[in-house]
């Protein structure tokens, strides 16, 4: 079928089959100013609250400061320069102080979570690399330390996944599976390769299949593989990497963003992790646009439900810069505000799309990036 044909086929899909987006989509996204605004806000409150050691967060600081990073390194084409860019390189100097031969340290409170770490840490430093090759300014880092670090950090990753092709938050246990766990490590698989570094196709195949074979009837993703549930943040995640597979899974697609139009943006905020749902469920929206960017009505409803999760941060940002703990995080006490405003700063740049992750082409490199074959 050629591209104008499916194109076509998929309007009729979506404009007959789709539910109307709820009255908070349609109203008119906030002005640009707004979210600049919000995003300059978003990164002064990280550069002023960042730690001497470089990090963010007093809980799981490996994943937060990740988070931090990605949202600096999202926020300009030249991320390494002026103060923020001193942040940057100071929290990325944590982050590699965190590691040994790529495995990063497990931060357990009442259980182990290493898995998070070891995902956003290496996507972090991935990501770090990719950029350095592209920009005027480069950071104040070994980047060949760090291109060396994730080539290892993917190796632990490969090395810890479950046998049913998923991963669970610690080492070990090679029977025990969930979809959170498997979206970050995959996710930092997918940066890897983009950057040139060699990693096992095997491993990011499994990994794919796991999340496919999670999604239900209706449309949305188990917690864990088989449990029948249908989570909403995790549909966007889910969504957010099958968007990333070479060969794009249209059916599965599909069928994650009509669940995803029925939660709406407002529905995720209500949830128990509205941050991870709204950065997610932004990325997979954006990945869905670029791939059907033909496809008038399909292309619209993407744009509207991120134009609505940019309402939801707008309107929920604090007035010193920060975003205020929702959800689990906020009933378990967590003082974590350094997560939900690093995440937050880092959705409101996702159609910026400067992280290698949220293109389906990935970035043309220079040749001393490329493997050696």
């Amino acid at each position: 079928m050629s591209i104008a044909r499916f194109s076509l086929a998929l309007s009729c899909f979506a404009l007959c089959s789709a539910p109307a987006l709820a009255a908070d989509l349609t109203k008119t996204a906030p002005k640009d100013n707004k979210v600049t605004a919000a995003r300059e806000k978003g990164l002064d409150w990280l550069t002023k609250n960042q730690a001497a050691n470089g990090s963010w967060g007093k809980d799981h600081s490996i994943a937060v400061t990740s988070f931090a990073c990605l949202a600096y390194l999202s926020a300009s084409e030249e991320p390494f320069v002026g103060a923020r860019g001193k942040a940057l390189v100071k929290g990325l100097h944590f982050l590699l102080a965190q590691q040994k031969d790529g495995t990063f340290a497990d931060q357990k409170d009442d259980r182990s979570r290493w898995v998070y770490g070891q995902g956003f840490g290496t996507l972090a430093l991935s990501e770090t690399y990719g950029r350095s090759l592209f920009c005027k300014t480069k950071p104040d880092l070994d980047t060949k330390k760090i291109r060396a670090v994730v080539t290892q950090a993917v190796k632990v990753i490969g090395k810890n996944q479950s046998t049913s092709g998923g991963w669970w938050y610690e080492p070990g246990f090679p029977q025990l599976h969930e979809g959170s766990t498997t979206v970050c490590v995959v996710q930092a698989v997918v940066s890897a390769a983009n950057q040139g570094i060699d990693i096992d196709q095997k491993v990011l195949d499994k990994g794919f299949e796991y999340l496919r074979q999670c999604q239900t009837q209706e449309g949305g993703f188990n917690y864990m593989l088989g449990d029948g549930q249908n989570m909403k943040e995790g549909t966007a995640a889910g969504i957010a990497t099958l968007g990333l597979m070479k060969q794009f899974d249209t059916q599965v697609m599909i069928k994650g963003y009509q669940f995803l139009l029925k939660i709406t943006p407002a529905g995720i905020s209500a949830e128990r992790f509205p941050y991870y749902g709204h950065f997610y469920g932004c990325m997979g929206m954006y990945l869905l646009g670029q791939e059907f960017k033909d496809a008038k009505e399909y292309r619209e409803k993407t744009g509207a439900y991120i134009a609505g999760v940019q309402q939801e941060l707008v309107a929920s940002q604090q007035e010193d810069g920060s975003w205020p703990l929702k959800g689990w995080l906020k009933n378990a006490g967590s003082e974590n505000s350094g997560y939900s405003t690093a995440v937050a700063t880092l959705t409101l740049f996702v159609p910026e799309a400067r992280l290698s992750i949220y293109q389906r082409t990935p970035p043309k490199l220079p040749a001393e990036a490329k493997p050696a074959k």
